[in-house]
């Protein structure tokens, strides 16, 4: 009877019911996981039974309500619906009591954590090969971890800089809009930003802090390495300055990315290597620096590596969250995290009670103007809201 059945779907599989309208990811949880060996004999007879139009790209791990769960994803021509049943046919052939059910799909690949974790933390930076190997890196997954940029000192006399700068712009801001509340109305000037509750993003143009940024930053050989190999030659190259600080109660930003892809430029695609061989080299990397140390309490940025990859990604970020592909930028104050701008992350709430601010260098080619994340109007210009 399961052969007949497995006839029967795949007769199904032409029909309208199952015809996927393009190409699709599917991602599928099957629970309790299989062993390695008997994943291997699923997939391998549930890619036979599609007749070579389904291809599983990842596996990784997950709890569906604390049930341990491996989940897969599956890049196909077929719809999701049949991908699912694919595999319960599989399984139940094999005579097993697992269960599968339908996770998320998407016009574009999603990425899931690899089973060993995302390997975007440093090497040993006296090693010769670092400048590739962290290029590489945010190439592949769009993030990566740089061990003590900064040191105790530079930390101490960043965090003078910003803390000066926070009094003055909310100063201004009391002065000249009474009106607003700061850390619960929505604004966008020039100068700053609300970005959620309590969360900010204040534009440092003072010359204090471009020279911090020259001096101790750009100097730092390994960063002049990076971003050679990410953006090109430093006359190619410029930098734009700020700090991000979520006050405490700040809350979960929603999922987004700093920048789009450019219109036209290619993204990865379909193809499992579609990073080296298709998608556009970045026009903007950005660097977050904490001034203070980044935990569960105080927050911390989350990142969904690899998801600079395709621009089909919007709105996508849930899955992120539910599949556990998410990398946590938990560090030390001074440490680096470099990020792809087309990736996509959240800012995660601050529980605790103290300022949370990062220093945030955004080096960009040149021909690029950030125009989406400010607005046009200064605080002391016209009273009208943008």
């Amino acid at each position: 009877p399961l052969l007949r059945l497995t006839k029967v779907l795949k007769s199904f599989l032409l029909g309208s019911r199952y015809a996927a309208p393009s190409m699709h990811c599917t991602i599928v949880g099957i629970t309790p996981p299989p062993s390695d060996a008997l994943w291997g004999i699923i997939r391998e007879q549930v890619m036979k039974d599609a007749d070579d139009a389904l291809e599983f790209r990842q596996i990784s791990f997950a709890e569906d309500e604390g049930i341990p769960t491996l989940i897969v994803s599956a890049i196909s021509e077929i719809s999701p619906d049949a991908v699912v049943l694919l595999i319960e046919v599989a399984l139940k052939e094999l005579g097993t009591t697992a269960i599968c059910e339908m996770w998320a799909s998407a016009p574009a690949p999603l990425p899931l954590r690899p089973p060993k974790g995302y390997p975007v933390e440093n090497v040993d930076e006296k090693d010769s090969v670092w400048c590739d190997w962290a290029g590489s890196r945010i190439c592949e997954w769009g993030v990566l971890l740089q061990r003590a940029v900064l040191d105790a000192g530079q930390v101490v006399e960043m965090r003078h800089i910003v803390d000066r700068a926070i009094a003055e712009i909310e100063d201004t801001i009391q002065k000249h809009r009474p009106d607003l509340k700061i850390g619960h109305d929505s604004f966008c000037f020039r100068e700053i930003a609300s970005r959620s509750k309590e969360r900010f993003d204040l534009r440092l143009t003072d010359s204090a802090s471009k020279d911090f940024v020259e001096k101790n930053i750009l100097g730092n050989v390994h960063v002049a390495s990076l971003l050679q190999k990410t953006l090109g030659w430093r006359e190619d190259i410029d930098f734009d300055v700020s700090v991000v600080y979520s006050k405490p109660g700040a809350i979960h930003q929603g999922w987004h990315a700093d920048g789009d892809h450019i219109k036209g430029a290619p993204d990865s695609g379909w193809e499992i290597y579609g990073w080296k061989t298709r998608l556009a080299d970045s026009y903007a990397i950005c660097l977050f620096v904490p001034l203070v140390e980044l935990d569960d309490s105080v927050g911390f940025t989350q990142f969904w590596p690899a998801s600079h990859k395709n621009r089909d990604l919007m709105g996508f970020g849930k899955v992120a969250e539910i599949c556990n592909a998410t990398w946590d930028g938990k560090c030390n104050a001074g440490d680096a995290v470099w990020y792809d701008y087309r990736l996509f992350h959240r800012g995660m709430p601050n529980n605790s009670n103290q300022l949370r601010p990062v220093l945030q260098v955004i080096f960009k080619k040149k021909w690029y103007v950030e125009m989406a994340n400010y607005g046009s109007e200064s605080i002391v210009g016209s009273k009208t809201r943008n």
